[in-house]
């Protein structure tokens, strides 16, 4: 009987360390799928389209909509809409770092100095 109760021990953390991997496996698959993304680069050469928006307390929100061209470090190009955030227009010439996810569009940028745009992309981004 001790034996078969020392069997069971082994077999039960085996099955829990096979659900928590499974688990942080799956978690973590789909936090890819939905949030990872390509880098991709932009330079603002527009004010973007204001939007206003009202939420359920009746408050106004300002954003920005742009539409630009980016270019990835081969110097691939990508269309992409994306939405500022702020209630000012980004600035005039500034770099842009932005994750690119194939489902959601772009999940998130940031600005970033010239000399962090890679070579291909700025080159891209000059000739524009």
């Amino acid at each position: 009987m001790n034996q078969l109760n020392r069997l069971f021990r082994r077999k039960g953390w085996w099955l829990l360390t096979a659900i928590v991997l499974f688990f942080i496996g799956g978690s973590w698959g789909i936090y890819q799928q939905y949030y990872s993304g390509k880098m991709y680069y932009t330079q603002i050469t527009t004010v973007g389209q204001k939007k206003v928006e009202q939420d359920d307390q009746g408050e106004n929100h300002v954003s920005y909509q742009y539409q630009q061209k980016a270019y990835d470090d081969q110097g691939r190009l990508k269309k992409v809409d994306f939405n500022g955030v702020k209630s000012t227009p980004l600035k005039h010439a500034a770099y842009l770092q932005l994750r690119v996810n194939s489902l959601k569009g772009v999940v998130s940028w940031q600005k970033v100095d010239r000399n962090e745009v890679p070579r291909k992309a700025l080159k891209k981004l000059s000739a524009d």
